[in-house]
């Protein structure tokens, strides 16, 4: 049995979309067509909250487009996660494109090295590798400055470098012509495109992130040249909102940057549509060789009648696999009663997606309407018949079950007045001895899920 679930290793550029089992390919194909296709500069904002898997889509698409959808674009990734430790965007993408570059096209770099180099902050000016940035050549005033660090000449002339309006701009207009006979690449030749993919910007401190969309706006807004973003859009508003202040309307800020946005999809399926996250949860279970009776009990009964009313991420659908795998021994026994799977299962998702209901739970205090607002138990979700005593034609019964299984515990099935509970109460005890099921929920956390948990983590 596996902790959690495997992470296939990625080759960047040459990793494609394998066992498409979340049919992220259609999108892939989708923004390299359309990539390919536009003159005009782009950005594209890959949307999505954490966990949601942009991530994996990214890495796997920059090897894609050439390799598994026939693009033209040179495709470049920047975690920007990874560099928000710098403070100077600019200088880190030109060294990022600089290793990308072919060989033969590296020496079109020199000029907008140069320029990088002047925008560079002073104090990043005084860390930088000289030798990797190519400037061991003359790049001006500023940086013989840099060479004389000591007297402190670097810091004045670049501010008065940025002090004159027409410097910054003559100096950005060098940079996109420079990036402009990059793409066209030599007489004759048909030019190449290029792709930034720049993953992870909503991680980063906020002023790194915004100055990263201001790099893209003033220095790469030329033909030919496009950004996909991987961001959570709602992330990167309070990133504006922390810089600019609450009063700001963060997403027009955000609209002066970006194109136009995209989504993986929620759905999959040829026929019968199914969430993704349920589709990942079948496979991953099965790759993990997590007991078939949980996988069923996750998969096929509660999961799908969670993520009607929750969101959950294939993200969480890893934890919830994962806290399976280190519950205690007697909780994975096969022969243990039902009842007390179902409600091991609803716990550890709860824990996961919904932490007030699960802390509601284990108190023993949630109510009648916080829990079917949680399950989507609603009388046409749970009613075996219409009113007319007809067949309900919306009745689920894995929805029944759940809230059947929590109003037996919390409630001594008060809401289930006419029904044959004997079978639920029978789940958890051959006798049906369900006459203190409300510390159950308790006992199960102390003696099975406690030993060890996953440790928090925030997006």
């Amino acid at each position: 049995m596996r902790f959690l679930p495997p992470d296939p290793e990625v080759t960047l550029y040459e990793t494609v979309f394998g066992d498409d089992i979340l049919e992220r390919g259609k999108v892939s194909k989708s923004l390299s067509d359309l990539l390919d296709r536009i003159e005009d500069p782009l950005v594209v904002a890959l949307d999505g909250r954490w966990g949601t898997g942009k991530s994996y889509f990214l890495k796997r698409w920059v090897g894609a487009h050439r390799g598994q959808n026939n693009g033209r674009a040179l495709t470049l990734y920047f975690d920007a996660f990874a560099h928000d430790y710098q403070s100077d965007p600019l200088v880190a993408l030109v060294a990022a494109l600089s290793e990308r570059v072919p060989a033969a096209e590296r020496p079109k770099l020199d000029r907008m090295k140069e320029v990088a180099f002047k925008f560079a902050k002073p104090l990043t000016k005084i860390g930088l590798n000289l030798i990797t940035l190519g400037a061991q050549q003359q790049v001006g005033d500023l940086a013989d400055a840099v060479a004389d660090v000591a007297n402190g000449g670097a810091q004045e002339l670049a501010e008065q470098f940025w002090a004159r309006e027409e410097g910054r701009q003559q100096g950005m207009q060098a940079f996109r012509n420079g990036l402009e006979q990059l793409v066209k690449g030599e007489e004759g030749v048909d030019p190449t495109p290029l792709v930034i993919v720049i993953d992870e910007l909503d991680r980063c401190r906020p002023d790194y992130a915004l100055e990263v969309l201001e790099v893209i706006k003033h220095f790469f807004a030329v033909p030919m040249v496009h950004f996909v973003l991987g961001v959570n859009l709602k992330a990167m508003e309070n990133s504006v909102k922390a810089r600019y202040g609450h009063e700001i309307d963060a997403t027009s800020y955000l609209q002066k940057f970006i194109s136009l946005t995209v989504s993986l999809p929620d759905q999959v399926g040829q026929h019968t549509k199914i969430p993704a996250v349920l589709a990942y949860a079948q496979t991953a279970a099965r790759e993990m060789g997590l007991p078939k009776e949980y996988i069923e009990e996750i998969v096929e009964r509660q999961l799908p009648v969670v993520v009607r009313k929750n969101a959950v991420s294939i993200r969480d659908v890893g934890k919830i696999l994962g806290a399976v795998a280190i519950l205690h021994p007697e909780a994975l026994n096969p022969r243990l009663y039902g009842g007390w799977r179902a409600l091991t299962v609803s716990l550890i998702i709860a824990r996961v997606i919904r932490k007030d209901v699960f802390e509601k739970m284990i108190a023993g205090d949630l109510s009648k309407a916080d829990l079917a607002a949680y399950i989507d138990a609603t009388p046409e979700n749970v009613a075996r018949n219409l009113p007319d005593g007809g067949h309900n034609p919306n009745y689920d019964h894995p929805t029944w079950f759940l809230h059947a299984i929590w109003n037996v515990l919390l409630f001594n099935g008060e809401d289930l007045i006419g029904e044959d509970l004997t079978g639920i109460r029978r789940l958890f005890d051959q006798f049906g001895d369900t006459r203190n099921a409300r510390s159950f929920p308790r006992r199960t956390l102390d003696d099975w899920m406690n030993t060890f948990s996953f440790a928090e983590t925030k997006a």
